[in-house]
C-alpha cells in the first residue's frame, strides 16, 4: 500500500517513526511533519523547558527526521512554508501527490478536515497517547497523572471528521503508570505498544482490501477534552511529587 504518515517534530514522534519505518518497509511511505501543536500561543515556562529538553535530545539523536524519511526512499515534507494550511489548496495538493491508500497520524499538530480525510480509500487512523474518550486533546498522560490514575494508554482510532480525538476506536493499549518516573518517561513508554497497534491495523487493512471493514467501534463512556495545562495545574502536578522530565529521559529506545 501507499501509506502517508503525518507526524510532529517532537521526541515521541521520533521514537514512533523510528519503529514504523522499519516495520512498514514493505509499503511505499511518504512522511509529512508539523512543527508545532495547535495555534500559536505562549506556553507556561515549565512546558517551554520540556520542549527545550526534547529539542536537545532530537539534536543529538543518531538519525534525524530527514534521515528516517530517506531510509524509506522519500523526502520529509511539511506545511510550515505555506502557513501550516494543510487543508488549503497547496497543502491538499501535497498530500494528494503522495497518492495514499491509507494515512497514519502520529502526534500530528494540525487538524485535518474533510477534503484531506476523503483522499485515502482506507481512511485516516490516528494514534492518540491517551485512553479515549476520557482523555481527548493534548498531554493526556499529564492529565492521567494529575487525576491520580493507575493506568495510562494509547488509543488507535479513525479520524472521520475535524473533531479532536472523536473517531471510532480500533484498539486501546493500557499499561501501569510509573508513578516514580517523569511525565516524559511515561509518554514515551506508550509507543512500543502504540506502534504495534498501528502495525496490526495496517496488516488488517491490507488483508481486507477486498472490502471487509476493519474492526472498529464508537467511543464509549464519558468524554473529556483537555488543552495545555495552566500554571496552577502545573503547580498541582509538582505538589503531587511528579516532574515533567528527568535528565536521564532520552532517545535510547530500549528503556521504553
Amino acid at each position: 500500500m501507499n501509506i502517508t504518515i503525518l507526524t510532529n517534530r517532537d521526541l515521541a514522534s521520533h521514537i514512533a517513526l523510528t519503529r514504523l519505518v522499519k516495520a512498514l518497509v514493505d509499503h511505499q511511505l511518504s512522511i509529512f511533519i508539523s512543527e508545532k501543536v495547535g495555534a500559536d500561543h505562549q506556553l507556561p515556562a515549565p512546558l517551554m523547558e520540556l520542549a527545550a529538553f526534547e529539542k536537545h535530545q532530537l539534536a543529538t539523536a543518531e538519525h534525524s527526521f530527514d534521515d528516517l524519511a530517506k531510509q524509506v526512499g522519500c523526502e520529509l515534507q511539511g506545511f510550515a512554508d505555506i502557513g501550516n494550511k494543510v487543508n488549503g489548496p497547496e497543502g491538499l495538493a501535497r498530500i494528494q501527490a503522495s497518492q495514499p491508500d491509507l494515512i497514519i497520524s502520529v502526534r500530528f499538530g494540525l487538524i485535518i478536515r474533510d477534503e484531506v480525510i476523503a483522499i485515502p480509500q482506507y481512511g485516516v487512523i490516528n494514534l492518540h497517547s491517551g485512553v479515549l474518550p476520557s482523555y481527548r486533546g493534548v498531554m493526556a498522560t499529564f492529565r492521567a497523572m494529575l487525576n491520580k490514575a493507575s493506568e495510562i494508554g494509547s488509543t488507535l482510532h479513525f479520524i472521520q471528521d475535524s473533531g479532536v480525538d472523536t473517531g471510532d476506536v480500533i484498539s486501546i493499549a493500557r499499561r501501569p503508570l510509573a508513578t516514580d518516573r517523569s511525565y516524559l518517561f511515561n509518554v514515551l513508554s506508550l509507543y512500543e505498544a502504540g506502534c504495534e497497534q498501528i502495525i496490526q491495523a495496517v496488516a488488517a487493512i491490507q488483508a481486507n482490501q477486498t472490502g471487509q471493514p476493519i474492526n472498529r467501534e464508537s467511543q464509549q463512556g464519558k468524554a473529556a477534552y483537555y488543552s495545555f495545562p495552566s500554571d496552577d495545574e502545573l503547580d498541582a502536578f509538582v505538589a503531587l511529587g511528579y516532574r515533567l522530565f528527568d535528565q536521564q529521559d532520552n532517545t535510547g529506545h530500549n528503556q521504553y
